[in-house]
């Protein structure tokens, strides 16, 4: 689920690195040797276009706050990101400086709250274009699999 992958793993790995919230963008997936052909109609795909430009907007503006909750607990996203790192290895926790640790984990804790928020805004842009949460998921699975989908939805997409 979308929502899931969200709160899985590192709180650093997936706004701090800049992964996009709901995996990588259809324009970037390689070319399976057989796809799927996508029965959708252009209104399902100019819904999920939408959505998808409403969750990248999300993402960024989400990934702002994050940045700044990690510099105002006196870290950089590097050192954040590192430590979050170490802190999954259970033997090499300890290498970590007690007031890293403790700066590391009050930013963590406002994190949540953020990445919770994200989360809900998340699902609402989804569902403001009349999809579900499991559809907006297929559609992106599909357009994965599918190089005509994806090149559809490419095209709908804004040049930036």
């Amino acid at each position: 689920m979308l929502t899931s992958k969200m709160v899985q793993g590192s709180l650093a790995a997936l706004f701090l690195l800049g992964a996009p919230v709901t995996g990588v963008a259809p324009a970037q997936q390689p070319e399976p040797a057989q796809a799927p052909q996508a029965t959708l109609s252009d209104a399902q795909i100019d819904s999920f276009v939408s959505a998808y430009q409403s969750i990248q907007v999300i993402r960024q503006e989400t990934q702002a706050e994050l940045i700044a909750v990690v510099e105002a607990e006196g870290l950089t996203v590097e050192e954040f990101n590192t430590i979050a790192e170490v802190q999954q290895s259970p033997e090499a926790a300890s290498e970590v400086a007690p007031d890293e640790a403790e700066k590391f984990n009050a930013a963590v804790e406002q994190l949540s709250v953020i990445q919770a928020e994200a989360q809900a805004e998340i699902e609402a842009a989804i569902e403001a274009e009349r999809l579900t949460v499991e559809e907006f998921e297929q559609i992106l699975a599909l357009a994965q699999q599918d190089p005509a989908l994806r090149a559809e939805i490419t095209q709908r997409l804004p040049v930036e």
